[in-house]
């Protein structure tokens, strides 16, 4: 009797930490790639802040609601490569990531998401902000 006890007594604890152990969060690494996110304030230089700031802004909202892409995260991301590039020395390679942030806008010119009107002004501020220059 005690064994038929004691195995239900198990049965159970171990039902009961399987149920309960999802709910208890985990501290764990993930990639560089899936762990970063726009807003992270991590960002390799000052400027991409700034640029982002500017994303953010009450006028650029209406912007980018037909858009399906989320831009202003790619266009974050592809700049704070180009900090780094920057950072190490490689002009070239930032100069193809800034370019690359204004196409992500450009696509979006193109598929009608929005106007060119609507992001001139976007680009203008990426192009006046970024130490690098786009790419021609």
């Amino acid at each position: 009797m005690s064994k038929a006890i004691l195995a239900v007594a198990i049965f159970g604890g171990l039902t009961l930490v399987s149920a309960v152990s999802p709910l208890i969060p985990s501290y764990t690494w993930a990639a560089d790639w899936i762990g970063w996110v726009a807003g992270d304030d991590s960002y390799q230089a000052l400027w991409v802040k700034q640029i982002e700031q500017e994303l953010n802004k009450k006028e650029y909202r209406a912007v980018f609601l037909n858009d399906p892409r989320t831009p202003q995260a790619s266009v974050l991301r592809l700049l704070d490569r180009a900090a780094k590039a920057h950072n190490d020395k490689n002009e070239t390679l930032a100069s193809e990531l800034v370019r690359e942030a204004i196409e992500v806008l450009e696509v979006g010119v193109r598929k009608n998401y929005y106007s060119r009107e609507d992001i001139n002004p976007i680009i203008a501020f990426i192009k006046n902000t970024a130490p690098v220059k786009p790419a021609a």
